[in-house]
C-alpha cells in the first residue's frame, strides 16, 4: 500500500513514461525495402569492396552550394563508405574500399554500389522544438551487389533504403501540456533525440541496413549461422534508434 496520494501519482506518472518512451523511441529509423535476388547458387566472396555511393540528380537538399556542397558529399560519401566497412568487417566478412575512379577488380569478390535517391537534412531547431513531423530528415538510397568473379560483373542483389526522423513530439509538449507529466518529461527526451538525429545518424542507421541485409545473405547460404547474423528492419517495423545503432550479434 502506498501511503501518501502524491506518491501513487508519481508511480503513475513514471509508469505513463516509460510506455511513451517505448512507443516513441522507434520514431527515427531507416530501413529495407524491394529487396531482389538476382541470382541463385552464390558463391561466398574472400572480401567485400565499398564503392563510394554516387547521387541522383537534385538528390540533396540541403542548405549548402557551391564548394560547401562538395564538401557536404565528399563527407557523406566519406561516412557512409567508413560506416558500412566498420559494419561489414565485423558482422559479414573481409572488406575493404574501391575510389570511385578505380577500375572494378576481378576476382573472388563482391561490390557494394549505389547511389543517393534522396539527402533531405531538415531542421534540428523544428525537430526539437516543434517535432511531429517538423524539420525532419529522410534519406533514401539504391544499393546494388555485384559479383566479380567472372569476366563481367553480375548483379547478384539490389534493394533500397529509406528513413530518418519522423514524427516524435518536441519539447513543444512541454508547453503545450504543463500538466502531462510523463509526456512533458517524453517531450524531453524527445528535443535530445531531434537535435542527435540528422544526416549524420541516418548514415549510420542506413550504413547499419546494408550490413544487415549482407548478413542475412551469408547466413540464408549458411556461410554465417542465423544467430548472429544481424537483421534488416522492414519498413513499419518497430526497432528502437538505440537498438539500431549499438544492439548487434557478438561475433
Amino acid at each position: 500500500m502506498v501511503p501518501y496520494p502524491f506518491m501513487r501519482d508519481l508511480i503513475a506518472r513514471l509508469a505513463g513514461l516509460a510506455v511513451l518512451i517505448l512507443m516513441i523511441s522507434g520514431c527515427a529509423s531507416v530501413s529495407v525495402d524491394d529487396f531482389r535476388l538476382h541470382q541463385r547458387g552464390l558463391e561466398r566472396p574472400e572480401k567485400i569492396l565499398v564503392a563510394p555511393f554516387e547521387f541522383s540528380p537534385g538528390a540533396l537538399r540541403v542548405d549548402r552550394t557551391g564548394a560547401e556542397l562538395k564538401e557536404f558529399e565528399f563527407v557523406l560519401q566519406r561516412t557512409l563508405s567508413r560506416e558500412l566497412r566498420d559494419r561489414i568487417a565485423r558482422h559479414v566478412a573481409p572488406t575493404a574500399g574501391l575510389q570511385a575512379s578505380a577500375t572494378w577488380p576481378n576476382g573472388p569478390y563482391w561490390l557494394v554500389t549505389g547511389r543517393f535517391v534522396r539527402v533531405n537534412q531538415g531542421s534540428r531547431l523544428l525537430r526539437s522544438t516543434l517535432g511531429l513531423g517538423a524539420g525532419g530528415t529522410k534519406m533514401e538510397a539504391i544499393v546494388n551487389v555485384y559479383d566479380l568473379r567472372g569476366a563481367e560483373p553480375v548483379r547478384i542483389m539490389s534493394f533500397e533504403t529509406t528513413g530518418g526522423s519522423n514524427i516524435s513530439p518536441g519539447i513543444g509538449g512541454i508547453v503545450t501540456v504543463p500538466v502531462s507529466g510523463p509526456m512533458a518529461l517524453t517531450s524531453l527526451f524527445n528535443a535530445f533525440e531531434g537535435v542527435r538525429s540528422g544526416v549524420t545518424f541516418d548514415t549510420q542507421r542506413t550504413a547499419r541496413e546494408i550490413a544487415a541485409t549482407l548478413s542475412r545473405s551469408f547466413a540464408d547460404e549458411g556461410w554465417i549461422s542465423r544467430d548472429k547474423a544481424l537483421q534488416p528492419k522492414t519498413p513499419g517495423e518497430y526497432t528502437s534508434p538505440f537498438e539500431a545503432l549499438f544492439k548487434e550479434p557478438a561475433n
